[in-house]
């Protein structure tokens, strides 16, 4: 089990300016990997000074946990398929935005939240091409830049590692491949085992999460739907070596440390019951 990079999510703790404590905690909770947040309210990070990134690269060295992933939800609010030209142009700014504050700070991946339009909007197959469009352009930017990109299925619009699939065949940059979602996978009825052995060339990352029916959040580890233990069986099976990623949402709570202690504890016994090939 020494081998198995285990991340946790940036909600998963408390809001805190002191990156050097939160990087502390979330080493003393047994994580390697920390997964930074970028949602519509923290896209000021882009404009952070040297020294603002400095402080938080210089926390990476001090407690041992290295960024590996960019979870880029900002563009459920900022989709590539949206019938709105200004708010395509936004999708792709922010794109290039991270990619590049991606590449400042040592980030290796970005995951891309799979929404072709907004909430509100009817999706349709020219959202489809628009979103596909996206990726054309935000692959070449990513190759340019060494990052890679990785598509989520999420909770509407991309659910299916098939339809991602779909995508990065088309587009056919190694720069841009999956970050498949389990617990999304679950609640939406797929065969979970099946999806990620099938994909297994394409996947960069794994979100560890539990859902229930129609909850795709703030689930605890061990109440929903999700057969993590189906899960590792069909990862290892297949071979896979990479990252996985504990996304939670503890709301500031002020038992973040002991709930992501014990949610690690958790997964570990989950993964400990199948054999790594």
């Amino acid at each position: 089990m020494k081998t198995i990079k285990l991340g946790i999510y940036e909600k998963a703790l408390p809001l805190n300016k002191d990156i050097e404590e939160v990087l502390h905690s979330v080493a003393e909770a047994g994580y390697s990997l920390y997964e930074i947040a970028l949602d519509k309210d923290r896209l000021p990070r882009f404009q952070w000074s040297t020294e603002q990134k400095a402080t938080w690269l210089q926390a990476t060295l001090n407690s041992g946990v290295h960024f590996y992933n960019l979870v880029l939800s900002a563009h459920r609010d900022f989709p590539f398929g949206s019938k709105e030209a200004k708010i395509r142009q936004q999708a792709l700014q922010i794109m290039e935005q991270a990619i590049d504050f991606s590449a400042s700070m040592g980030i290796r991946a970005i995951q891309i939240a799979g929404y072709y339009t907004l909430e509100h909007e009817v999706s349709t197959d020219d959202s489809k091409k628009r979103f596909l469009e996206g990726m054309y352009q935000s692959a070449e930017l990513a190759s340019q830049a060494g990052v890679m990109l990785g598509i989520e299925n999420v909770d509407r619009d991309i659910i299916s590692l098939e339809q991602i699939k779909e995508v990065v065949e088309e587009v056919h940059s190694p720069w841009l491949k999956m970050y498949p979602d389990v617990g999304n996978l679950t609640a939406h009825h797929f065969n979970v085992k099946q999806a990620l052995a099938e994909n297994i060339n394409h996947i960069v990352g794994i979100h560890l999460k539990d859902t229930k029916e129609g909850i795709f959040r703030r689930v605890p580890y061990g109440e929903g739907m999700v057969n993590f233990k189906a899960v590792f069986e069909s990862l290892f099976k297949a071979g896979y070596k990479g990252p996985f990623s504990l996304e939670m949402w503890n709301d500031n709570s002020r038992n973040s440390l002991e709930i992501i202690k014990g949610a690690r504890t958790w997964i570990l016994d989950q993964m400990s019951q199948q054999v790594r090939r």
